[in-house]
């Protein structure tokens, strides 16, 4: 399955941002717009409005095939992220376990 380009444009910081990856070694320095998957989600703090979730997504991108990847991050839990919702990501060449979601990007 390959990934669909999303309708995202990189603006001028997150250009420079990009730069600075490379000039410090970042494993973030050769990563491409790609797309991830929320595959799976649990709730592992269980307690109060801000809880931290486990993440199992498939992150995907140009040259890169359909990666299992695991984040642990914290969420609204009114509004956590739901299974099957795809979001724009970079997403490493060199080490495709390196995602940086936009999670901006959530529908509402």
């Amino acid at each position: 399955m390959n990934a669909e380009v999303p309708d995202f444009e990189e603006s001028e910081i997150e250009q420079a941002t990009a730069w600075l990856e490379k000039l410090t070694r970042d494993p973030m320095a050769d990563a491409v717009l790609g797309m991830a998957r929320i595959v799976a989600i649990d709730d592992i703090s269980g307690r109060g409005r801000y809880r931290e979730y486990r993440i199992d997504l498939s992150a995907e991108g140009p040259g890169i095939p359909p990666t299992a990847v695991e984040q642990r991050l914290v969420f609204d839990s009114r509004t956590p992220p739901r299974p099957g919702t795809r979001l724009p990501a970079r997403v490493s060449v060199s080490d495709p376990q390196v995602v940086e979601v936009v999670w901006d990007a959530q529908p509402r």
